[in-house]
């Protein structure tokens, strides 16, 4: 894992975000961070998002400038760790981009804030943001605006997901040996299963199991969380269910909203 993308709008919940990915970019051994900002220009006299000439120019050293400024915000506060920090602004939209910014980048982790409780029908950069949840074939780490930044020490695993594909646990394999964390299975089925469905990767770390109670992933999560102070919370959303239907009650994003710890996304679907 060599590169992170860090995606920003330059508000309060993006620069916690960015802080914490920085400094969670030196914990994973992330050699290269990318401040990331996609602006859109509208045509004057459309109502359509296309490339402006006469003004994209302006638009683009503006948001260099301010991504500039958040290198050295970040230079400043970030813990000590040997992670190069790049800025990169493009008249992009976002979701159509990701993907391919990501292979032409190398880049495994796309790090994104959460604006908080005042506007829970959005992530931090709005409905283009909640879109790259959707569309992203990288892990995402969401981090909540009251994140308290500090070492990954323990993970609590949560997916409804039974069968996992190769790319997926090569993934949190990464992460794990990475972070070397306690770990924690957090079952959300409905009724209790064996562990029978817990992958071989994690069972490596002799991880503690917990049964959500009465179905309900989001009070049980949250709840075991807190009883066990957790650091973050990893999960493996169904395509059709979890994080892909972001524009619908889910409950990645109740667990992004409510909880103070960050959320790790691995996708499910094949690469």
């Amino acid at each position: 894992m060599k590169s992170m993308l860090i995606l920003t709008d330059f508000s309060d919940a993006a620069f916690r975000a960015a802080e914490y990915a920085i400094n969670f970019a030196g914990q994973l051994g992330i050699e290269k961070a990318i401040l990331y900002h996609a602006y859109r220009t509208i045509a004057q006299g459309t109502d359509f998002w296309v490339p402006a000439p006469k003004v994209d120019n302006q638009i683009y050293i503006d948001t260099m400038e301010a991504l500039g400024l958040l290198h050295d915000q970040l230079e400043n506060v970030r813990t000590a760790n040997q992670v190069k920090l790049e800025i990169l602004a493009e008249d992009a939209f976002l979701p159509e981009r990701i993907n391919s910014l990501c292979k032409e980048q190398g880049v495994s982790l796309v790090a994104m804030g959460v604006s908080g409780k005042s506007n829970l029908d959005s992530l931090f950069m709005g409905s283009n943001t909640s879109q790259v949840l959707k569309e992203s074939d990288c892990t995402v780490l969401i981090v909540p605006n009251e994140t308290v930044v500090k070492p990954v020490e323990s993970v609590a695993f949560a997916t409804d997901v039974e069968v996992f594909t190769q790319p997926v646990l090569d993934t949190l394999a990464t992460f794990l040996n990475s972070l070397k964390p306690r770990v924690y299975v957090i079952d959300t089925s409905v009724d209790k299963r064996s562990n029978d469905w817990i992958p071989d990767v994690l069972k490596a770390y002799q991880p503690q199991f917990f049964h959500t109670k009465e179905g309900d992933v989001v009070k049980g999560a949250l709840e075991f969380a807190s009883q066990h102070k957790v650091s973050m919370i990893i999960t493996v959303p169904q395509q059709q269910s979890f994080l892909s239907s972001i524009f619908h009650k889910s409950i990645s994003k109740e667990l992004a909203y409510n909880a103070r710890l960050p959320l790790l996304s691995i996708p499910s679907k094949e690469k």
